[in-house]
């Protein structure tokens, strides 16, 4: 981009005042405020001006560097659907992770149906919002109700395990007779055999 492009482009009192710092004193941003954001940071374009980042969003953007960021990584992470749908619904990050696979570039797909993005559908689009994330957290809480239980039959499992070799070295200190010594060590050999295929079956 030439010089003068940059300056007409980075007239930001004028660029940022019209755009109401980006709307987000109402907790609203659009994909493009987010990537105008984007390519201000990711070009050091506030430099021009002899300030920081921190600086810049604080004086013309009206926000924090914190916030700035975020919508930044939002808008890297998610794609223009987050905002699309954030400025039509109240979405947190967490909501719009576990529901993105049924966003698409025009709506939102719930039901058979892709509702549009526009503001006469704000409703519609909150309740499928709604739905979607019910159904992603039902389906969810299978997995995450046995994985503790898988975690602690491994901790017992474990604690078996360690009960059962202290008691092997607790009986071979007693006074055993020959065929004691001999079914303890064929038991030993058996178990460590065992545990030497076992080796191989669990991964790194």
């Amino acid at each position: 981009m030439e010089i003068d492009q940059l300056e007409e482009v980075l007239d930001l009192g004028t660029l940022l005042g019209r755009r109401q710092a980006f709307a987000l004193v109402a907790g609203r941003c659009s994909a493009a405020d987010a990537d105008c954001l984007r390519t201000i940071r990711g070009k050091k374009l506030y430099r021009k001006y002899g300030i920081t980042w921190e600086e810049f969003c604080r004086k013309y953007a009206g926000i924090s560097r914190t916030v700035a960021d975020q919508l930044i990584r939002q808008l890297d992470e998610f794609g223009p659907g987050f905002f699309h749908l954030a400025s039509l619904t109240r979405l947190t990050a967490e909501t719009y992770r576990l529901i993105a696979s049924s966003v698409k570039e025009s709506g939102v797909e719930c039901g058979g149906e892709v509702i549009p993005f526009a503001p006469e559908n704000a409703p519609k689009l909150a309740a499928a919002v709604q739905e979607l994330r019910m159904r992603a957290e039902a389906q969810a809480k299978p997995a995450a109700q046995a994985a503790p239980d898988l975690a602690q039959r491994v901790r017992r499992t474990q604690k078996g395990l360690e009960a059962a070799i202290a008691q092997l070295e607790t009986v071979s200190t007693e006074d055993l007779n020959l065929i004691q010594r001999q079914a303890l060590r064929a038991a030993i050999e058996r178990g460590l055999r065992q545990l030497e295929r076992l080796t191989q079956v669990v991964p790194r």
